[in-house]
């Protein structure tokens, strides 16, 4: 019987341009930071497979914003984009490794990755970002994915889109959520530390992104209570 599960499968762009010593850096490094980070939402514990893969699997839906969040950030952080597929679905109860996993989750996140991202299919074609970054696409045949691409590139497209400093603020923010305006202000060296921050958050639409971020967690949490349904 499978299980309500999200698979991630990563491919990076360009890989055979890249140094290999430097590409499997930072696939070992992407692979530990998401298993320490999520060891408890992970069914399967993500791997690197055929050179340039990165491949894990999620029994959590809530989980999987924050996994993509984080693997952008490394991307970023590395200069490495990945071509990301993301698969919402079942998942088999046996054989559950990237070498041996099946279910419907698993056979989407790899049409999305390789069939709609990497082949600039019609249905991807206004999703896929610039080479240099990370392009991602949620693919499902339980439960409409159009809601999640909108949602996730509308989220994409207002980061994008942020100065350095607004940038700082909200990374100074989003590591310190306990301190406030005054504080961080302060800490970043504003002459008017309250005034400052608050204008430079309602400049990024912060609070827009933060409404748009809970909404796409909060329907992918519904799609795991419709599969968890329709599996009984």
């Amino acid at each position: 019987m499978p299980v309500p599960a999200v698979c991630f499968a990563a491919d990076v762009k360009h890989s055979k341009q890249m140094e290999k010593a430097y590409l499997i850096q930072v696939l070992e490094e992407c692979r530990e930071t998401l298993n320490r980070e999520f060891s408890g939402d992970l069914i399967i514990p993500f791997s690197v497979r055929n050179g340039d893969e990165l491949v894990g699997v999620s029994e959590n839906f809530s989980s999987v914003y924050p996994v993509v969040k984080r693997l952008l950030t490394l991307s970023a952080l590395r200069k490495c984009p990945f071509y990301l597929g993301i698969g919402i679905g079942g998942l088999e109860t046996a054989g559950r490794s990237v070498h041996t996993m099946n279910g419907s989750a698993v056979i989407r996140a790899f049409e999305a990755r390789d069939k709609h991202l990497k082949e600039k299919s019609e249905d991807a074609r206004i999703w896929n970002g610039p080479d240099s970054e990370t392009s991602v696409y949620f693919s499902s045949e339980h439960v409409p994915e159009g809601p999640l691409n909108a949602l996730f590139n509308f989220i994409t497209t207002i980061r994008r889109g942020w100065s350095e400093k607004q940038r700082q603020v909200i990374e100074t923010i989003e590591k310190h959520p306990e301190w406030t305006y005054e504080k961080i202000g302060a800490h970043l060296g504003y002459k008017s530390p309250k005034s400052t921050v608050s204008h430079l958050l309602k400049r990024a639409d912060y609070q827009k992104l933060k409404a748009v971020e809970e909404s796409f967690i909060r329907l992918l949490i519904l799609y795991e209570k419709e599969l968890n349904q329709k599996e009984r």
